[in-house]
This record gives C-alpha cells, structure tokens and sequence, in this order.
C-alpha cells in the first residue's frame, strides 16, 4: 500500500495479489444507479467530477435579503423539526423569499429535488440562488452549476474540493449562512453587501 500526493489530494495505492482481486471482483455489483457524493467507485481521485461548463454573470443577489430565506428554511423540513435528521435545499428569490424548497434525509437528494422542481417550473424560478441546509461539497456545486444556478448558499462549510469546482465553474459560493454573516468563497461580484 502507497500514499501518494496528487493535485487534488491524496491518494491510496493498494495492489492486491491475482486471487485476492479475483475475490474483490467477484463481489462487485452492478448497480442501476446511486445517489449520493459521486466518490464511491471510484477508483483514482482525478477521477472524480463532470467537466462543467463556466457559468455566465447573469445574476446578482443582496446579502441583506438572505436572513429572511434563511428564518424560512425550516419551513420546508416537517420532519427534521421533527426528529433534527433531514436536509432542506430552497429556492431562494432576489427578495429574498422562498419560491419552495425540499426535504430528505439525504442533503444531495434534496438538492436533487429542488434542481428537478425548478427544471420543470422554469419561470419564476431562473433568478435567485439554492440555499441548502447543510455543507457544500463538490458534487453540489457541480450539480448546481451543470443546472445553471449561479449562486450556491449553504449553511455550514464548503469542502476545499467545492470551493475549487466553484472557482472554476463560475459560481458564487457562500457558505456558514447564518444572520447577519456569511462566508464567500469565491466569486463575490454577484453579490451585494446589504
């Protein structure tokens, strides 16, 4: 086993003995589909992540109307007021009203459902930004930018992988939203400092 140091991290280099992989192999299973961070499976880290076309700068956002969606983020988790144990991803307005949002256990799932909705609903829901509930990892980002959203807010922190597919694919990442502060991370010129 080797720990080798790439560009975008670190990488474990195992080689396994003929019966061993042969063992491995026959344990594989073909799966339809997953959901979740895009990690599993692979097997290099350059591996990871889609080619992104750069986002235009079509949008800007006021930071002072970011409270206002954040005190009515909980308003799309029944649940997690419930039991504390779901994600919410929003749609967030200009104004800083909410035009709808989404629940899951999984934080990806509910920006997968908040991205399917505004597909589908198109108008009314083209200028604004995503507001997730939780971290931004790099997989969010990519999904937010191959969706065409140009700003990405998120609760908690951004994973330094996100900040760097932010960077390249244009879009506005902000993340520790809380009242009154928040961290950008990269492309602040669409923001507005309320």
């Amino acid at each position: 086993m080797d720990v080798v140091a790439v560009c975008n991290g670190l990488e474990v280099q195992i080689e396994l003995s003929s019966r061993r992989f042969m063992g491995l192999k026959a344990r594989r299973r073909a799966l339809a589909g997953r959901t979740g961070c895009g990690v599993c499976g692979v097997e290099q880290l350059n591996d990871i992540g889609k080619p992104v076309q750069p986002l235009p700068f079509t949008q800007s956002f006021d930071l002072a109307n970011l409270d206002q969606a954040l005190a009515h983020l909980n308003d799309f988790q029944p649940v997690g007021r419930l039991t504390g144990c779901t994600h919410a991803a929003a749609w967030v307005r200009l104004t800083g009203e909410l035009a709808g949002g989404f629940e899951d256990v999984g934080r990806h799932v509910a920006l997968d459902k908040l991205l399917g909705r505004r597909a589908e609903v198109g108008e009314g829901w083209q200028h604004g930004a995503a507001l997730v509930s939780s971290r931004a990892s790099y997989e969010m980002v990519q999904k937010a930018a191959m969706c065409g959203v140009e700003i990405l807010f998120a609760v908690s922190a951004a994973t330094t992988l996100a900040v760097e597919v932010a960077e390249r694919c244009n879009l506005t990442l902000v993340g520790f939203c809380k009242p009154g502060r928040a961290t950008v991370y990269t492309h602040p010129q669409r923001l507005i400092a309320g």
